[in-house]
């Protein structure tokens, strides 16, 4: 009996101590529950408490920024894949649920950054009906993220660049997918363009002359002419008509070129022999000329603006190619292809014109072909510079863009920049329309500032102080994002506000550390690209610089002058005898002094030449 009593004693032990433990825990789980219902009742009843580390320290903590932030519920569904995974069901049709679901997210979602956490860092997308817009300073990385989404792109792309930069960083990947296009009619980056378009091919449908003219147009900016829309107008209309002109002649730009420059009458006589040519565009040439001579400068100061870019030959040459070396848009928008524009500067380039009018084409074909069924894969626009290089209308693109398939990735330096471009009105509807703005840190922008910290809103937060031995609670509002912090935010780090999501601070994304970006650097080839023709250029010839021999004046070289030689002997001796009374034949006289000169520079004698 003592036995088996000793035996189950202790086969007793370890289930009394299962008992005990699973009291315990559910007595801590009880006590987190209540905690955690008295910690929502206190923040729900008095609000959240201030953090004690301020907003910039905890972001480089990898922390929650504070009260007012997306948490991970708002990060996954909100700023994650599941809300671009129920847009993908209207956006891309060929895409079945368990390719949406399992399949990657670069086919229907568009990477920004990564938010809070240390082992789990959560991703911040954006779906592809969202207009992005991305403004940062200068040399904070955001033609890295630029470069990154390129990369992603499931579909064909058309990327703006600066002096090549994004072309060298993606070019070689992207050409593993579909091919790679280059128009880089100014020869930046030490390659050429692989193909050329003659902007005139086509406008012998006056509908398309009237829509090449128009952009083109448009993406030059008046600054400095009263009356900028009267101008602008008018230059279009006048350019719409000399491109018909040329169309239906099947000349080019260097034709429109000369007329516009000489104020040829033959774009009259053109459309007058052609008995297909529009009687409008006719009457409109009639018009111009017959205009007064002080209003038809001004219209050809704007039009001298646009054909800019005719100055220099490789742009002249890119935009008069031979036959069969044209783009095939219709080709492009349905392919995985990607176009590159390469611009030599942002400001100073002179092809902002041609950039618009190409990709304005792009687009136009892009909607003509998704207008019964949006284009899947859609197309991707990520145009560096935007404001500068290429000017496209985003504030009414943005009405039927995602509807035909294409996404906008807007990329800019400055607020301003928007405001320059567009107007003021123009530059606040392209900040409403773009549901995805990313704004990075070191922006010091005051009207920047100012609207990202109204975008972000205000927070209500409790503060604990004790007076006199009694603690209170003070409640106030405070901006989520003051301007001074977004200014103070980590390099590389960036604000998203994303449509009716709470905001969030990511860390942006630099290609040149990605893995396919690395293996590729190591182990891949460059894009084979074209080495731009070497340019003759002139050797200088200062002698054009001397003056032509006016009346009165000495040749620079040649036989002595008989003049010369009667007016020395009319002062009484030999040449070189001066007259300042010295002797005839005594020698040598002494230099006799001479007035200065006040003859412009170029009309004085060079040295050894007479008194003229």
């Amino acid at each position: 009996m003592g036995t088996m009593a000793a035996r189950g004693a202790a086969l007793g032990v370890p289930h009394l101590a299962g008992w005990i433990a699973l009291v315990l825990t559910g007595f801590a789980v009880a006590a987190a529950a209540v905690a955690g219902v008295r910690l929502g009742w206190a923040r729900l009843v008095h609000g959240p408490r201030r953090p004690r580390l301020g907003l910039v320290a905890r972001v480089r903590l990898r922390m929650w920024p504070g009260p007012g932030w997306a948490r991970r519920w708002s990060l996954w569904r909100q700023h994650g894949r599941p809300a671009a995974r129920r847009v993908a069901r209207d956006a891309r049709p060929s895409l079945s649920w368990a390719a949406r679901r399992f399949g990657p997210w670069r086919e229907y979602a568009t990477f920004l950054g990564w938010a809070q956490g240390w082992v789990l860092r959560w991703r911040v997308y954006a779906h592809l009906e969202s207009l992005v817009l991305v403004i940062a300073a200068p040399q904070e990385g955001k033609s890295q993220a630029a470069a990154g989404a390129i990369l992603d792109a499931p579909g064909p792309v058309v990327a703006t660049s600066i002096r090549g930069d994004l072309v060298a960083a993606t070019a070689g990947l992207r050409a593993l997918r579909g091919r790679v296009h280059v128009w880089n009619p100014e020869e930046e980056g030490g390659f050429a363009s692989t193909f050329g378009w003659n902007p005139v091919a086509g406008c012998q449908d006056i509908t398309v002359a009237v829509r090449r003219a128009g952009y083109m147009v448009e993406a030059v900016s008046g600054r400095g002419l009263a009356d900028e829309a009267f101008w602008n107008d008018q230059a279009s209309m006048v350019l719409a008509a000399y491109l018909h002109a040329a169309g239906v002649a099947g000349g080019d730009l260097r034709h429109v070129d000369g007329w516009v420059l000489g104020e040829d009458p033959a774009p009259e006589r053109l459309l007058a022999a052609h008995p297909g040519a529009d009687r409008r565009a006719l009457a409109q040439v009639r018009l111009y000329l017959g205009l007064t001579q002080r209003t038809r400068q001004g219209i050809s100061t704007t039009l001298n603006r646009v054909l800019r870019f005719m100055q220099l030959p490789a742009c002249a040459a890119a935009v008069t190619p031979g036959p069969g070396e044209g783009f095939d848009f219709a080709g492009f928008v349905t392919s995985r292809d990607t176009l590159y524009l390469v611009a030599s500067d942002g400001a100073t380039s002179p092809v902002p014109p041609l950039f618009l009018a190409i990709t304005a084409e792009v687009a136009h074909v892009a909607r003509a072909a998704g207008t019964v069924r949006r284009l899947d894969p859609p197309l991707s626009m990520i145009l560096d510079e935007v404001a500068n290089t290429a000017p496209v209308p985003a504030a009414s693109w943005s009405s039927w863009a995602a509807g035909s398939g294409i996404r906008l990735y807007l990329v800019a330096q400055a607020y301003a920049q928007l405001v320059q471009r567009w107007g003021r009105d123009g530059a606040a509807i392209v900040w409403q329309c773009c549901k995805s703005r990313v704004v990075y840190g070191a922006t010091a922008e005051d009207e920047l500032c100012a609207l990202v910290e109204r975008a972000c809103g205000t927070v209500r937060v409790r503060t604990t102080e004790h007076h006199d031995g009694e603690r209170r609670h003070r409640h106030e509002d405070v901006p989520k994002l003051p301007a001074a912090t977004l200014r103070e935010l980590p390099a590389g780090r960036a604000v998203v506000i994303q449509g009716r999501a709470r905001p969030v601070i990511v860390r942006v994304e630099r290609v040149s550390r990605r893995a396919d970006a690395k293996t590729h650097a190591r182990h891949g080839a460059p894009a084979a690209l074209p080495v731009p023709p070497r340019r003759t250029v002139p050797e200088p010839e200062p002698s054009l610089l001397a003056p032509p021999p006016g009346p009165g004046q000495w040749p620079q070289a040649g036989p002595p002058d008989e003049l010369a030689a009667r007016r020395d002997r009319h002062h009484g001796g030999q040449p070189g005898d001066g007259d300042n009374g010295s002797e005839p034949g005594s020698g040598p006289a002494a230099p006799r002094p001479r007035p200065p000169s006040r003859r412009p520079p170029w009309e004085r004698p060079a040295a050894g030449d007479g008194d003229r």
